[in-house]
């Protein structure tokens, strides 16, 4: 009775195995050959096995590879000097909706093989795939050439001289303005380095700004159109508060030099200046003669009182050191024009970007 049990389960393993067999025909031979044993068999199918589950593995891993800036996955970033134009259909002709400009960021709804529709602010369209970054190759052109700005997101906060809350105060700056953020190794966690100008930079408390790349959104053919009736109007404010032709002049001929170079000593409007050079050298245009450093100019220029500040007047704010260390001039519409820093250049703010010890005139009425 057991030589029968013992021989119906070795024809019904060799059964199984013949089943088996064909997943590795180059044995189909070996298993014809009673010298071999079935154990051997086992092994052979189970490590083939195993080699298809290695092989799978590295299948999964090649269709998954690992992102080093997986904050971009799925993201494109605009590879501009200005901007690149979004269309309406993936043509060159076709209809404009709007503009995605540099460092500006998109999320990637279809990529193609030419155009790529994004989609950026509440602008929805095509850009050519020459003109943009995708994923990785977009996080290490941010993370290399785009700045890092912190906008503050309480009422008033104090800028302190080191990283500590008893450190000395060494200016305000109000709410909803954002300011570049300096890379620092040295830094103490909870304390951010931000460049307010070219005088001054200092330390605010983590909690109170925002930190994010410098990134711009496309914006749309009616945003622009929007942006543009707004500095219309701004400009016509601005000249509606001139109560002379001289100021009216002085001013205008500051604000064509905006976006030239920042150059610490320099007084070339158009080569580079420093903030005191760069009023100066627009005084001296119309034959006025100022001296040359802010501190010299609060000092030698009859002062006004900051609330009853005119077009073309000179504000003036401290520096770390509790010196006078800036200048800016007033335009009107609750906005100053200044060389800046060396990042920025000579550009337009707000009157109230940061705060001012002073002011002074030179053309009186």
């Amino acid at each position: 009775m057991k030589n029968r049990l013992l021989l119906r389960a070795t024809v019904v393993m060799v059964g199984a195995l013949s089943i088996l067999a064909p997943a590795f025909e180059s044995k189909a031979e070996i298993l014809d050959d009673s010298t071999v044993s079935i154990t051997y068999a086992l092994d052979e199918y189970i490590a083939h096995l195993k080699l298809k589950e290695i092989k799978e593995a590295e299948v999964i891993q090649e269709e998954q590879p690992n992102c080093k800036y997986p904050e971009f996955e799925g993201k494109c970033l605009a590879y501009v000097e200005e901007a690149v134009n979004v269309r309406k259909e993936a043509d060159e002709n076709s209809e404009r909706v709007g503009s995605l400009p540099v460092h500006g960021i998109a999320l990637v709804v279809e990529k193609g093989d030419t155009w790529t529709l994004i989609e950026s602010g509440i602008t929805l369209g095509y850009v050519r795939n020459d003109y943009l970054l995708f994923g990785d190759a977009a996080g290490a052109y941010a993370e290399s050439t785009c700045p890092k700005k912190a906008k503050v997101n309480t009422t008033t906060l104090y800028v302190r001289a080191e990283q500590n809350e008893n450190s000395d105060c060494l200016t305000m700056i109000p709410e909803g303005e954002s300011y570049e953020v300096i890379d620092d190794m040295d830094s103490v966690e909870g304390w951010t380095h931000i460049r307010v100008d070219s005088d001054i930079d200092g330390y605010v408390s983590s909690e109170y700004v925002d930190v994010s790349y410098g990134f711009s959104y496309a914006l749309s053919v009616a945003e622009e159109e929007e942006i543009r009736r707004q500095q219309e109007e701004a400009e016509k404010r601005r000249l509606a508060e001139m109560t002379s032709t001289k100021r009216m002049n002085v001013v205008n001929y500051a604000l064509q030099f905006v976006g030239n170079p920042y150059v610490y000593g320099g007084t070339s409007l158009t080569n580079g200046t420093d903030c005191s050079g760069f009023t100066m050298s627009v005084y001296a245009h119309f034959g006025y003669y100022i001296p040359r450093t802010a501190a010299a100019q609060m000092q030698g220029l009859p002062s006004v009182s900051l609330d009853a500040i005119q077009p073309g007047d000179l504000l003036f704010y401290r520096d770390s050191s509790g010196n006078i260390g800036h200048v800016t001039m007033y335009i009107g519409g609750g906005q100053v024009v200044h060389a800046s820093s060396s990042t920025t250049g000579i550009i337009v703010s707000n009157l109230g970007y940061r705060t001012p010890c002073g002011a002074a005139r030179i053309i009186w009425d």
